[in-house]
């Protein structure tokens, strides 16, 4: 069985103050999009997650070893991961990566789990995680992240992605970060295009490749905001041609520069889940 992980885009974030677990309060709206990663899930005696690029310990491992621990099934399945997603990117490669494989670990083995306990499971395995495995690509996100509210997705947007080719690690730009109490992620509820990240200026402090590719974006023409912790950043646009234009001024300076679109409904969402 072959199945889609989707990257996700904040389209906002408001950073809160740092709460008694470790984690800060979060306000952002999240949207999925056509970039993605693919896993492979074939059955075997045990758990195995058979890709090299994919660390030991990666969310994938840790989302098989949470399902066995709460369900008392266990994962015998083989997966392998097909990267797209650029890891430290921002972009939730990991998480979706690990939704992915509880959803198919649901799917293979356990097909009457419902998705509302799908999303509990998420929030053990990580903080992005139950956005992947929520009713809707576009979502207001708080809490750590595990808290969801669906939004009516916006209409179809062409996103241009570009990454600078260096991880930045999600932990040290929130350690930099100091709560913002803004008020982007409510611009963008009430029908900005998007809204300024928190954690931007922390992201640009530890990553001088990222503050070089906003630099030179901003000459090209060609507004790009960090998504989440970066170091990723993106711009959106109403029709193809100007994103085309976009990604073709962003070339020169980002070669791993990508154009992809937003998404309006999970790719998986036409049959419906027992007990969902």
């Amino acid at each position: 069985m072959r199945f889609f992980a989707p990257a996700k885009l904040n389209l906002s974030l408001d950073l809160g103050p740092l709460r008694s677990d470790g984690y800060h309060e979060i306000r952002s709206v999240m949207q999925a999009v056509s970039l993605g990663d693919r896993l492979l899930v074939l059955p075997a005696r045990s758990f195995n997650l058979e890709n090299p690029d994919v660390r030991q310990g990666d969310l994938v491992a840790r989302a098989a070893e949470i399902f066995h621990q709460a369900t008392g099934v266990v994962p015998s399945v083989a997966i392998s991961v097909r990267k797209r997603i650029p890891i430290g990117a921002g972009l939730g490669g990991g998480s979706s990566d690990a939704a992915c494989a509880l959803r198919a670990l649901r799917d293979v083995l356990l097909p009457r789990l419902p998705d509302r306990e799908l999303v509990q499971l998420g929030s053990v395995v990580g903080s992005d995680v139950p956005f992947f495995l929520g009713p809707a690509p576009r979502a207001l996100v708080s809490g750590r992240g595990e808290v969801l509210a669906p939004l009516p997705a916006a209409g179809p947007r062409f996103v241009v992605i570009a990454w600078p080719g260096v991880p930045l690690a999600t932990a040290d730009v929130y350690r930099a970060s100091t709560s913002g109490g803004g008020d982007a992620t409510d611009r963008v509820l009430a029908g900005s295009e998007t809204g300024p990240n928190d954690l931007e200026p922390a992201a640009v402090q530890l990553s001088q490749p990222l503050a070089a590719l906003l630099a030179r974006s901003r000459v090209a023409g060609v507004p790009l905001q960090v998504t989440g912790s970066g170091s990723a950043a993106f711009a959106l646009y109403p029709d193809a041609p100007a994103a085309t234009a976009a990604l073709q001024a962003l070339r020169p300076l980002a070669p791993r520069a990508i154009l992809c679109r937003t998404l309006e409904a999970w790719p998986w969402s036409g049959a419906a889940r027992p007990g969902s």
